[in-house]
């Protein structure tokens, strides 16, 4: 705050402090802009730091324990409670996201406004949830298919609603102009001489409103709809969502264990000075490792590697080849060390990506929390999981993670069957073709089954 005279007209200037809430040098006016148990020492004294303990430790060992116990149990149970996980973990992602850039003070005079952001939130995670899901659930309830057939349309209807809403919101509000009437609004720091130009009070609410709907729009692309991919390639096989969730928490702690041992030359020392250039490279060796393994271990159970085309009904498939041991050539210059031909199941060298992307790419989503969480001057998204902190902090690589895989999966493994076997959405979508279309792509099918060896007889197709 600026030092200035008691009873001085300069006095009674209102001014945003640091920390984004409205303040004035009065202690009158600072009682009215303060929240509950609230001072102005409080907010302009950084709070003490504590001193770290063994008792930390050991506390973020437990809990560390604790959430490889609750991962392991949602990989036995399957997607039904791995759907459940990513859900929670989203909602308490949101929660910490725009706890960040909301200011209290201001929220208390805009009665209403810190709903929409939920409310466009649960627009986004329904829209894609549904989408993810849509083939298990027309599959389990039928009846389901009518409501789903215009899903995108609908999902658009809410997001104008809740653009509206926050539209409507952008108005004056009387109860703080009351208490501040007229009087010019200062920034910590700016010149005390009038500059000529003096915002109106209600700008202070439509900075703030219009900064929040960026933020959310943030949060929503950043840490919901990202997130969110796991849902798709989760219902491909569990074994996509994982295996690669396995693969970022033991990069994170070769990491931490390689360079406590060996860790010498800082990584990036401006956003996490702890970070070293040996344990980032020992982390990507000792997560190779555990990818090749990990991933032909989960491979020999269906439960990992069919997909979910039911709610209601066990898991079963015919095992795609993908899990599969195959034959691969190997080249000539290594064949008189390695042999001819080498046998390894696909899935074992897709793990090797995943544990490259695992170590070399999604830390930087731990170097974008922690930039974004140096720019605000937090230590932690929040406190939620004693010794670690937020749910952020613990998600922050998995959510480029989620990314990457999808990617991945969409591109380089998905072959025939998968969710694609179910014939549900392609007879609702051949029911809405012209008659041309439908002549034409029966044409077309009738080929592709006669070049498979596969006769029609009747219209109907024999094996």
């Amino acid at each position: 705050m600026l030092n200035r005279k008691p009873g001085s007209a300069e006095e009674q200037q209102p001014y945003i402090s640091d920390d984004g809430a409205l303040r004035t040098s009065s202690s009158d006016c600072d009682s009215d802009f303060l929240g509950p148990g609230e001072s102005m020492s409080s907010s302009t004294s950084p709070a003490p730091q504590k001193k770290k303990s063994g008792s930390d430790l050991l506390m973020r060992t437990v809990f560390t324990v604790l959430t490889g116990v609750m991962f392991v149990l949602t990989q036995h149970v399957g997607q039904t409670l791995g759907i459940v996980l990513v859900f929670t973990c989203q909602i308490l992602m949101f929660r910490e996201v725009m706890r960040i850039s909301q200011k209290k003070n201001i929220e208390n005079e805009l009665p209403g406004f810190h709903n929409l952001p939920w409310f466009m939130f649960f627009v986004c995670c329904a829209f894609t949830i549904a989408t993810a899901l849509r083939v298990p659930l027309v599959k389990t309830w039928p009846f389901l298919e009518q409501y789903l057939k215009h899903l995108t349309f609908a999902a658009f209807c809410f997001y104008m609603v809740g653009l509206i809403a926050f539209v409507l919101s952008l108005k004056p509000m009387e109860p703080l102009k009351s208490v501040i009437g007229k009087l010019r609004i200062t920034r910590v720091g700016e010149s005390k001489k009038p500059s000529g130009h003096q915002r109106p009070l209600k700008q202070v609410f439509f900075r703030y409103q219009f900064s929040q709907f960026g933020w959310l729009h943030m949060g929503l692309f950043a840490f919901s709809l990202m997130s969110s991919l796991f849902y798709f390639t989760m219902m491909e096989a569990m074994l996509w969502f994982t295996l690669p969730v396995s693969c970022v928490i033991n990069n994170d702690s070769w990491a931490f264990a390689c360079g406590k041992l060996f860790g010498k030359v800082p990584l990036i020392p401006t956003l996490s000075p702890k970070k070293t250039w040996e344990g980032f490279l020992g982390a990507w060796f000792f997560t190779t490792l555990w990818a090749f393994w990990f991933s032909d271990f989960l491979s020999s159970s269906k439960r990992f590697v069919c997909p979910k085309v039911h709610f209601l009904q066990p898991i079963d498939c015919e095992v795609s080849s993908t899990f599969l041991l195959q034959s691969y050539a190997v080249p000539e210059f290594l064949q008189g060390y390695l042999g001819e031909a080498f046998m390894v199941k696909p899935v074992q060298l897709h793990g090797i990506a995943f544990a490259a992307f695992a170590s070399l790419g999604a830390p930087f989503g731990g170097f974008f929390a922690s930039g974004l969480k140096r720019a605000f001057n937090l230590k932690d998204f929040g406190d939620l999981i004693p010794g670690h902190g937020g749910v952020v902090d613990r998600m922050d690589c998995q959510i480029l993670m989620a990314l990457f895989v999808y990617c991945y999966v969409s591109n380089f493994v998905l072959e025939k069957g998968g969710i694609c076997a179910a014939t549900s959405m392609f007879s609702y979508c051949f029911s809405r073709m012209d008659p041309a279309d439908q002549v034409l792509l029966y044409n077309q099918l009738g080929r592709q089954l006669s070049e498979e060896g596969i006769r029609i007889v009747d219209g109907i197709a024999q094996l």
